[in-house]
């Protein structure tokens, strides 16, 4: 499917769900866990853990709810209309089995080319106890990605630009055609403990290297072949 297709197809979907749910973002965050269904711990594909869109108002969101036009995630979307607020919506609900503590929702953040996920614990009343971002795309560009066990242990893969100055989706790589990026390995792990916290246990770094654009669109980060800082 061409890129043109795909972005079509997202705007689509998230506008079919804002119509469809429109009426059940304004209820308590209680009452929006309950209406999602819970399943298993999900998978960095979004299309394979979709199960419902709920779109998520401005008073549920007790976490920073900004994407970036650059790669580097320092330059972040303003709009011209005030009222305007980022798109966020929750698309799955899952729980450690045994655990009824709390429970995670996957929220994605962001319109067809820019998108970022979080996983987003709160209790079963509804009170949000943390958050952590896992997944942050330009389009087909992976620039982070995750991996969770079901004992809600989280390995967050992520490259980071070595450039200082900022490097525009937009601007830089769809008008000007950058073909490459030089980017720093980070492969982060964390655990979400038993109250809904979520803990990080260790942090590599990689030498940095370049990576064309075609292989930030097809390749997964966890596959890279760099090499570790001693």
């Amino acid at each position: 499917i061409c890129r043109e297709m795909k972005k079509f197809f997202l705007s689509a979907l998230l506008l079919f769900a804002f119509v469809v749910e429109s009426t059940a973002q304004w209820g308590t965050m209680k009452s929006l866990l309950e209406s999602i269904p819970v399943t298993a711990p999900p998978t960095s594909d979004m299309s394979k853990q979709l199960k419902k869109w709920v779109v998520l108002n401005e008073e549920n969101r007790k976490f920073p709810d900004v994407i970036y036009r650059d790669f580097q995630r320092t330059q972040p979307e303003v709009y011209s209309d005030p009222d305007r607020e980022e798109y966020c919506a929750a698309y799955c609900q899952f729980r450690k089995p045994g655990n009824d503590n709390y429970t995670v929702l996957g929220v994605s953040l962001g319109e067809a080319d820019v998108t970022s996920t979080l996983l987003v614990t709160y209790d079963l009343n509804g009170t949000q106890l943390d958050w952590v971002e896992v997944d942050a795309k330009f389009s087909d560009i992976k620039l982070k990605q995750y991996k969770i066990t079901p004992e809600m242990k989280l390995f967050v893969y992520e490259l980071k630009p070595t450039s200082p100055t900022p490097i525009y989706y937009y601007e830089d790589y769809i008008q000007k055609k950058v073909a490459s990026l030089n980017a720093r390995r980070i492969d982060t792990v964390y655990q979400i403990d038993d109250n809904g916290k979520v803990n990080k246990l260790s942090e590599k770094k990689y030498q940095p290297k370049d990576y064309s654009m075609t292989t930030l669109e097809t390749a997964d980060i966890w596959n890279g072949n760099e090499t570790p800082l001693q």
